[in-house]
């Protein structure tokens, strides 16, 4: 108890003062027109409000408030709930889904939702020319990868696509081959419908306030950029009578302890992943959400040819003998327990553990003297000639500190100069996608509770692969699981894809994800679950803001 006591004492010095040297911040939140009923950190600006363009978490949370897939995930533990479908039916063979879509289901303009809204929204999502990063989460439908692949101009051929509306509110998928989880896929964020005639009459202006027509539980009333957006409960969602939330703002502060200076002086309700240094003192706090996370981080190197010396060939990392010292070099439980802390914990797998019959492929443990080996069996000892090279991560606090630890590791073991570049969200994607770094900083958390959500990312086609690894006998793999009904054969195949992707290393898992979430006690129907997802339309408040 004297420890507890002492934490906390230290707690209560500590926070008057960062309040003092923050507190400028609360004073820009006063020229707005009032708080909303519940406010929140976005950590980062929406890259796109278009759910086909649809990033990251800060994407995802705003875009699955404002639109509605078939399904949507339930708020306790990410099953499929019905959305604008109100049922749905499978095939004896897993091949075809029919859902049936609600009658009462409106856009924000009063105007129905139906099939071919879904039919035409899908079909943009697998078109190359909209570079969906996770199209291929669609290629288990018929004719998908292919219309995907297909050039962009004139355009691929939609009725090859099996996506069929068999009626204003009957929807048909047939698929390539059984996916027991199409349902949680279709609540993605990606996955959701847009309204054609929005996009036509509107172009790239049709996101703006007063002009997107959505169909979920909010509308969007304002967008201030790097400040917030304001969302409003829309009078025309079929289950406007569910949402208690009249408004809300989602603030894009990107500095983690902004954040929680927003959060303690109750500017917001709800901030995510406190400062790693003051998780000690937030242990045990009621309003701290911690759970374990179906997360990964991990390090990304690029076989494509990184920038070294800034130009695009193919660099020492192309060497998979350089990439195996760089991950063995790493002490994950240190990067784990001494960085990041707040329960995090260090991963020898990408995909973690949990999903049984499933058990994951294992790395090695850090070594740092093969490490050395290897470097030196590469042509570089003691890290002599090897290039300077970027380790690139986006712009935050505790990446920062991760990848700083990380560089000074590989300084100490290995001799190797690394440039730390740290960019804001959505530049660090669009940088990672095109290739334009040497090592970044990565991290996973699947789209659903499948362990293919984590494989499949690593698919030579996908979008969200971004290092250039392309491995057909991987593929091969994944795809052979996908035909196997039996679910233990289904696992070995899994597993076997993993231990490829393990051995060639294009990845170096590091730590397993937990969840950290600060709410405010008046928050109601907010729950801890392994993907980290809350849905606005299940938050409730049981009294004003502070």
């Amino acid at each position: 108890m004297p420890a507890r006591r002492d934490r906390w004492r230290g707690l209560a010095l500590a926070l008057p003062l960062l309040l003092l040297l923050l507190g400028v911040l609360s004073l820009g939140a006063a020229t707005l027109p009032g708080r909303a009923d519940f406010a929140f950190c976005n950590q980062s600006d929406v890259s796109s409000l278009d759910p086909a363009l649809s990033t990251g978490q800060s994407d995802g949370r705003i875009q699955a408030a404002l639109f509605e897939g078939l399904t949507r995930p339930d708020p306790q533990d990410c099953a499929p709930l019905p959305g604008v479908a109100e049922s749905w039916q499978v095939s004896s063979d897993g091949l075809s889904w029919t859902f049936a879509l609600r009658s009462q289901a409106r856009w924000s303009d009063g105007t129905p939702v139906t099939a071919q809204d879904f039919v035409y929204s899908l079909a943009r999502v697998l078109h190359p020319a909209t570079a969906a990063r996770n199209a291929s989460l669609l290629w288990c439908i018929v004719g998908a990868e292919a219309f995907t692949r297909s050039p962009p101009e004139p355009g691929p051929d939609t009725s090859r696509l099996g996506i069929v509306a068999e009626g204003p509110l009957r929807l048909r998928i047939d698929l390539l081959r059984p996916t027991p989880d199409l349902a949680s896929r279709l609540a993605l964020p990606s996955f959701l419908p847009v309204q054609r005639a929005c996009l036509e009459r509107d172009g790239e202006a049709w996101v703006k306030p007063g002009r997107l027509v959505g169909n979920g539980p909010f509308v969007l009333v304002e967008r201030r950029l790097r400040d917030r957006l304001r969302l409003q409960r829309s009078p025309t969602y079929w289950g406007a009578d569910e949402v208690a939330l009249e408004t809300v703002d989602a603030l894009s502060a990107t500095g983690i302890t902004t954040q929680l200076n927003l959060y303690l002086t109750g500017e917001v309700d709800w901030m995510i992943k406190p400062p790693p240094g003051l998780s000690r003192a937030l242990e045990g706090r009621p309003d701290l959400l911690a759970g374990r996370q179906f997360g990964t981080t991990f390090l990304r190197f690029n076989l494509w040819g990184g920038p070294f010396d800034g130009q695009r060939r193919p660099g020492p990392l192309a060497d998979r003998r350089v990439r195996a010292a760089l991950a063995l070099a790493l002490d994950r439980t240190s990067l784990a327990h001494d960085v990041l802390r707040g329960g995090h914990e260090p991963i020898d797998s990408y995909v973690p553990a949990g999903l049984p019959p499933y058990v994951p492929a294992r790395l090695p443990p850090a070594d740092p003297d093969e490490a050395r080996r290897l470097l030196a069996e590469a042509g570089y000892p003691g890290g002599s000639g090897l290039p300077r090279f970027s380790l690139l991560a986006p712009h935050n606090e505790s990446t920062r500190d991760f990848c700083e630890a990380v560089a000074a590791q590989w300084r100490a073991e290995l001799g190797v100069q690394t440039e730390l570049v740290h960019q804001v969200f959505g530049v660090y994607l669009d940088s990672s996608t095109r290739g334009l770094y040497d090592v970044a900083w990565g991290a996973w958390i699947g789209d659903t509770l499948d362990v293919t959500s984590f494989l499949e990312c690593f698919l030579s086609g996908s979008g969200n692969n971004r290092t250039g690894f392309a491995d057909a006998a991987y593929d091969a793999l994944v795809a052979a699981a996908a035909e196997q009904p039996d679910p233990a054969l289904r696992a070995d195949l899994l597993q076997r894809a993993e231990q490829r992707l393990l051995d060639e290393l294009p990845i170096a898992p590091l730590v397993q994800r937990v969840n950290l979430n600060l709410v405010a006690p008046r928050v109601r129907g907010f729950h801890d679950n392994l993907l980290d997802v809350h849905p606005l339309r299940d938050l409730a408040v049981v009294e004003p803001a502070r």
